[in-house]
């Protein structure tokens, strides 16, 4: 026994994006009376109190559900153009787009259009990441510690520019757990400047922590490897440990650790140690994000010299 005769025919689907027109079995220059029989036909073949068995009355409740959805669209102009216009696989992102201002096809055509440019431009940017950032370093080592501390204020050297670093990072997403990045750095210190090429590898251990491996070189010098691998400690703070190897062995570790403070602004504590000990730093550190246009600011509030507190903590 065929249990729904009417809807056992090849012109109606239960698939969600089958043809309208089919599901109510009419053609698509149909007129609005002719919407209007077949739906009343069909509801009445398929209306749930018409089948007493469970099984019946579930199948009889889908296909009357299937078959009003397609007489809801249908019956309505604005709904049945922009069906018409653009078929049943994007009917639902078009009805998304039906405002006042969009009163014919070709308008809800162009729409649709760009907007699907635009997530598509999304998905893109959400695949290959780039970030940019320009520090201007400054010293004022002179000022507020002279070699002479004797020196009156007014004599003393003011702060001048240190160094000028200009980078740009690429990460191009393999997977949703790893990704490819490349970078590029220009440094300038000291009447003395470089570029640095960096290539490596990120991979997402956890829901909260990740791994990168990265490879860079400096003008010629040999390759120098990094790790670094970083983790969430709550829902506003990170921490992250980095090492760099070279073929003279471990250059510098950094121990890094951040909170989100508030929506736009994030503090940071680096702590930087040398070779062996004989160099290091420690800085809190300020950024400020936008988000129109993109941009960073960035604010270092002070960096102490561990050298020879190091060197008298660390053996020899």
């Amino acid at each position: 026994r065929i249990l729904f005769p009417a809807l056992s025919a090849s012109h109606v689907c239960m698939d969600p994006h089958a043809d309208l027109y089919s599901v109510l079995g009419v053609a698509e220059e149909a007129s609005e009376d002719e919407l209007k029989r077949a739906f009343r036909r069909l509801s009445l073949a398929y209306h749930p109190d018409r089948w007493q068995a469970p099984q019946d009355k579930r199948e009889a409740g889908e296909r009357f559900l299937h078959v009003a959805r397609a007489y809801g669209v249908l019956s309505d102009e604005r709904k049945r153009m922009a069906y018409d216009e653009l078929g049943p696989r994007d009917f639902e992102q078009g009805q998304q787009l039906l405002t006042a201002e969009v009163d014919s096809a070709a308008k809800l055509r162009a729409r649709f259009e760009r907007e699907k440019r635009r997530v598509a431009e999304q998905a893109y940017h959400g695949k290959l990441r780039m970030s940019g950032s320009l520090v201007v370093g400054a010293s004022a080592s002179d000022l507020l510690a002279p070699a002479d501390p004797d020196l009156p204020l007014g004599e003393r050297l003011w702060p001048h520019i240190s160094s000028v670093s200009m980078s740009e990072d690429m990460a191009l997403a393999l997977s949703q757990r790893t990704a490819l990045t490349c970078g590029c750095q220009l440094l300038t210190k000291g009447g003395l400047g470089g570029c640095t090429l960096r290539l490596g590898f990120k991979r997402q251990l956890g829901h909260h922590a990740f791994l990168h491996a990265s490879a860079s070189g400096l003008n010629g010098s040999p390759i120098s490897a990094g790790l670094s691998a970083s983790r969430r400690l709550s829902r506003h703070s990170n921490g992250a440990v980095s090492a760099s190897l070279s073929s003279r062995g471990l250059t510098d570790v950094c121990l890094r650790a951040s909170r989100q403070l508030t929506k736009h602004t994030l503090g940071e504590a680096v702590w930087l140690v040398g070779s062996g000990g004989d160099d290091g730093s420690f800085c809190l550190r300020l950024s400020r994000t936008g988000s129109r246009p993109p941009s960073a600011s960035r604010l270092d509030l002070g960096e102490i010299s561990a050298r020879s507190r190091l060197a008298e903590a660390l053996p020899k």
